[in-house]
Order: C-alpha cells, then sequence, then structure tokens
C-alpha cells in the first residue's frame, strides 16, 4: 500500500463531524470582530436554525487603531458596544469577556484556563475559533488564543486538567468537535447566501476598525473569497473551516489531510 492509500485510509478512521449539526456552539474571538469576519454569516445560519450559540472575546480589543490619541479605556469601551452592535444583527444573544490586554503578550496559561472553565460551564458541543496554524499569520493574540482554545477543547472533559474547576462546581466536559475559521486547510464549506447581508451589516458596526474604503475593501475581498470557494460546490457563497474531531487534535499526523 502506498503513502497516499495509508493517508487517505487513516483520514477515513476519523470521520470529520458535521458542523451544522451541533446543537451548541461557543465562539472564540481574540478581538471584537473576529466572530464576524471569519464567521459572522455561518454563525447567523446557526441562530436561525434554532442552535443555542454563545461567543467568547479573549481580549478588550484596546490596541487596535492607528490614531494615538484615542485612549486604550475608550477604544476598549467603544470595541465593546460595536461587538454587541454587531451580535444583535446575527442574533447573537450570550457573550462573554475576559478582558485580557490586546496585543499586551498573552499569559497562554492564563487564557488556556479561563477558556476551560467557560467550556465547563456552557457545555458547548462545539468549539469555534480562529486557526492557530494559519500560515503567515504574525499576531500573538489569534496565534495563542487558537491554540489555547484547541487545547482546552481537547482536554476540559479530564479532571485533572485544572481541577480547581471542580471546586467550583465545574465539571468536566467532553467537547465534541473543533471548528476553525481563518483557515488555509478547510475541509467543510457552509452555503451561508442567505445570512451573507447579516454578515455584511455586522462587519459594518466595527467603525473604530472598519469604515469608508477600508471598510469596502474588506467586505469585497470576503465576498471574492466566498465565492471563489462556493464554485465547486454550486452555491453562491461559502464560509470555509477546518473541523475536527478531539482525535484528530492528538498525534494524528493526517489531521491537516482530513
Amino acid at each position: 500500500m502506498g503513502v497516499e492509500a495509508v493517508v487517505r485510509k487513516s483520514c477515513n478512521l476519523i470521520p470529520v463531524p458535521d458542523l451544522l449539526q451541533t446543537e451548541s456552539l461557543l465562539v472564540i474571538q481574540p478581538h471584537p470582530d473576529d466572530l464576524e469576519i471569519g464567521a459572522g454569516a455561518t454563525v447567523a445560519k446557526l441562530i436561525r436554525a434554532g442552535k443555542k450559540v454563545s461567543c467568547l472575546t479573549v481580549t478588550d480589543g484596546a490596541a487596535g487603531t492607528y490614531n494615538s490619541k484615542v485612549g486604550g479605556r475608550e477604544l476598549a469601551a467603544t470595541r465593546r458596544a460595536e461587538s454587541e452592535a454587531a451580535a444583535k444583527i446575527i442574533g447573537l444573544k450570550t457573550m462573554q469577556w475576559l478582558n485580557f490586554p490586546d496585543g499586551g503578550n498573552l499569559d497562554y496559561d492564563e487564557i488556556r484556563a479561563s477558556i476551560t472553565s467557560v467550556i465547563r460551564r456552557l457545555k458547548p458541543e462545539t468549539v469555534m475559533v480562529c486557526d492557530p496554524w494559519l500560515p503567515y499569520e504574525v499576531h500573538s493574540d489569534h496565534i495563542r488564543t487558537g491554540l489555547a482554545a484547541a487545547e482546552a477543547a481537547f482536554l476540559a472533559g479530564m479532571p485533572r486538567f485544572y481541577p480547581a474547576d471542580l471546586e467550583n462546581g465545574l465539571l468536566p466536559y467532553a467537547v465534541k468537535m473543533v471548528a476553525f475559521y481563518y483557515t488555509a486547510y478547510p475541509n467543510t464549506f457552509i452555503d451561508v447566501a442567505d445570512t451573507w447581508l447579516l454578515k455584511m451589516q455586522a462587519i459594518d458596526c466595527h467603525v473604530s476598525q472598519f469604515s469608508g474604503a477600508k471598510a469596502e475593501e474588506l467586505k469585497t475581498l470576503l465576498q471574492a473569497r466566498a465565492a471563489a470557494l462556493a464554485v465547486e460546490s454550486g452555491a453562491e457563497l461559502v464560509e470555509a473551516f477546518k473541523v475536527l474531531s478531539p482525535g484528530h487534535l492528538h498525534i494524528f499526523e493526517d489531521a491537516w489531510l482530513s
């Protein structure tokens, strides 16, 4: 048996979960706009289908400006308000904030512990987060958030992983799948033509980040990519994800091909 056949066989042994079949979803974003950019139309679609969806924002977004006259506390408040306005458009009602410093050299163990506690409290079937293995990604907030969330999802079902949670009444809980947005290796393509406009309207809420020509450029780029991804499926617009089960997330050499 050749190497390709071995790889295909190993991938088939652990099937890729169906994101649309999840009943509950926790979307984790490094900053207060990543959900809308990376997965806004899919999240809106799941909410419309009656799924239970929550959002966890890791940082306060206070560093996201090129304007030195804008204070960090002021910007954090603005971005939280923008995120809440966008959530209303998408239909998202449950939002939580960890308020770690934006661009502040996130402490990996601290955010992993915090995310683990949220997973054990909310008990989502699926955790969705930015892909930390995106090639050429330089923003450490994204890399550390993605890694911490994936590891928390993998280990949250183990009682000796952050056992202090048990003392606070948070029992171990096993997540069924992890869905990565901002991914270069998608295996799941969601037809989002019916909720695309909601995504665009939600992005428009983030005026502190995108306005005027910059906003139009971002939306044009996102739509072009969504249309290109849709060609083979026959859909009009698509959001793409890398969806993996816990079994793919540890010593599974062919997960990148799954």
